[in-house]
């Protein structure tokens, strides 16, 4: 079950054997908090069919999004460092199911095997340019394009063209007023790109998406390939 991550896909054998008694499959939910910038970290999470936000946040409880981690990597990195601060939040986006191990055991089995840490230290730095390529697409791209590439990244983290996601949280997600996200996901769906429903977006048509997304959206999917390889 835990191969469907393509983190722990891309394990060996002495690896999965140390982390194997301590996954545990669960189901997470829409809006669910995984990790708290205000609380510890006890869990980490590898997705296999959800999607997870990071939310950066100012004291007066204002939100941005930052990146966002599915099928191809994990939430709470840190902890293989030993280190369960949460510098941001982590609330799931779209529900699904994921893989749990306690952050004690990430570290323990981080601090004895090389490989598992060197494959969350790779995830990492394609986390890291995830979020200085967002930060970019946010300042300096138009709002469709920047919807464009955020439903093509989502699809690709879900390995599906179906994308359970309301109109409200795609709006806060891109950091834009519900009416803006409406003209924008008609504009897309009377293109023939997508096809919404209730609380649902359905892309029809993922190449004439991706002509629409800005560039960034091949940057951060090529970096990611460089460093851990396709997702199948």
């Amino acid at each position: 079950m835990a191969a469907e991550n393509h983190l722990l896909r891309l394990l060996d054998a002495s690896a999965l054997a140390l982390l194997k008694p301590h996954m545990r499959t669960i189901t997470v939910e829409h809006g669910e908090l995984l990790h708290s910038s205000s609380s510890d970290i006890e869990f980490a999470y590898f997705p296999r069919s959800c999607i997870i936000s990071v939310l950066a946040t100012t004291e007066q409880g204002a939100t941005a999004e930052t990146s966002i981690v599915g099928r191809e990597g994990m939430i709470g990195s840190s902890t293989i460092h030993g280190i369960t601060t949460s510098f941001a939040d982590s609330i799931v986006q779209v529900a699904g199911e994921a893989v749990r191990i306690p952050a004690a055991e990430v570290h323990r089995v981080g601090r004895d095997n090389d490989g598992f840490r060197k494959t969350v230290a790779l995830f990492d730095l394609s986390l890291l340019a995830q979020s200085q390529q967002s930060t970019a697409c946010q300042a300096l791209h138009q709002v469709e394009n920047r919807a464009a590439r955020w439903l093509l990244q989502c699809r690709k983290r879900l390995g599906s063209n179906d994308i359970r996601l309301t109109q409200e949280f795609f709006g806060q997600m891109l950091g834009v007023q519900r009416t803006t996200i409406n003209l924008v996901e008609r504009t897309l769906q009377n293109a023939g790109l997508i096809q919404i429903g209730r609380g649902r977006i359905s892309i029809l048509d993922a190449e004439g998406l991706q002509d629409v997304a800005c560039d960034c959206y091949d940057r951060i999917e090529r970096r990611y390939e460089e460093l851990l390889g396709p997702l199948e």
